[in-house]
């Protein structure tokens, strides 16, 4: 049984139904981008609001959208969802039903984004020099195990293995591995005993060590062969711990996949990370741990406020807002490049976590 003392965070992998939800909604972000760009406009012309619900061969697409004229498109929008849905594990086939509800985004929403948030949030943001990635030791864990199954999963080393996968990592006060769950979704050729040990050798050893074989969980109530969407609602948002740092830290209000960068609650929480690691790498009293709090009203240019605490104790508010003076969501968008997205797209974003990974602005050292 885990204890209270215990650090303990969980992935799943981009087959689970709510990450393919979020990819959906971010593909149809990154469509609308490029088409706005093929149009010779330029990607920060459109505004999306994504939400995407699957359920079997169902998909209902929702949400807000504006953009020029000639650049939203139905048929992309249900081209990007379909694409999304096959590279997510899933099998083919032809009953595929994609339902579209998009609207235009209401007036006065529109005209506050211009230059202020798009809406109220609080964001918080961490980093920690204990881990490369500058996550929670248990959720850079979790997230290992998530990338190593995917990898063996799709370069046919398992090739009985899927691409609906969960990892549940616990560890002790010293950073020990205490306990791990993993489940994953797998095709019936394989022998339940065969998944096991191949998961134990293949993966998480690898990725944690020699972990007692007593302290792991595989698939442990048995096979797992229906899964994805065929098995549970997936919804854009509901993975909001996950994407972010793992239970140990705090969220704000506001989910990521879906909104374009005026939507400070993606834009800001990003700004909010790339704050954290640069007092790690540039304050002159170190530390071991940052975290960062935004906090907007909708249409403000500036938050309504901003702290960074190190290590629990040491407010080093002053600092960040004397190196960060301008923190208007267009010097966050222009800061980060969130709309240029040289190198990585909206939807890399929803497979992995959002941060600790190197292919995103806000994870690079200034």
């Amino acid at each position: 049984m885990i204890k209270n003392q215990t650090s303990v965070a969980e992935a799943v992998g981009k087959g689970h139904p709510d990450k393919q939800a979020d990819a959906m909604s971010d593909a149809v972000l990154d469509v609308k981008m490029d088409r706005a760009v093929a149009a010779g406009h330029p990607p920060s012309s459109v505004r999306v609001a994504c939400e995407v619900m699957i359920n079997g061969v169902d998909i209902i697409v929702g949400g807000e959208i504006s953009a020029p004229e000639g650049v939203y498109d139905a048929e992309a929008v249900e081209a990007a969802v379909r694409e999304v849905y096959f590279a997510s594990g899933n099998d083919l086939r032809d009953d595929l039903r994609v339902t579209n509800l998009i609207r235009p985004q209401a007036g006065e929403i529109a005209a506050l984004t211009i230059d202020g948030a798009g809406d109220q949030g609080i964001m918080e943001g961490y980093a920690t020099t204990r881990t490369r990635s500058m996550l929670p030791p248990e959720t850079e864990k979790a997230w290992a195990l998530i990338r190593r199954a995917y990898d063996l999963a799709t370069d046919g080393t398992l090739h009985w293995l899927r691409l609906d996968t969960k990892s549940q990592v616990a560890l002790d006060p010293s950073g020990e591995v205490i306990s791990v769950i993993m489940s994953v979704q797998h095709r019936a050729s394989v022998d339940l005993e065969e998944l096991r040990r191949e998961v134990l050798d293949r993966v998480v050893h690898p990725c944690l060590g020699d972990v007692a074989p007593d302290l792991v969980k595989i698939n442990h109530k048995g096979s797992f062969i229906e899964g994805g969407a065929d098995a549970d609602c997936g919804l854009t948002g509901r993975k909001i711990v996950v994407d972010a740092y793992g239970p140990s830290v705090a969220v704000g209000g506001g989910a990521y996949s879906g909104k374009d960068a005026t939507k400070v609650d993606r834009s800001a929480a990003y700004m909010a990370r790339f704050i954290a690691r640069q007092v790690l790498a540039s304050h002159p009293g170190g530390g071991t741990d940052c975290t960062v709090k935004l906090a907007y009203g909708i249409g403000q240019l500036q938050p309504e406020a901003a702290s960074a605490i190190i290590d629990g104790k040491h407010d080093v508010s002053d600092w960040v807002r004397a190196r960060f003076s301008d923190l208007s969501p267009r010097a966050i968008q222009d800061r980060l490049g969130l709309w240029r997205r040289e190198g990585w797209r909206y939807r890399d974003t929803a497979s992995f976590g959002h941060y600790g990974r190197d292919l995103f602005p806000w994870e690079q050292a200034e």
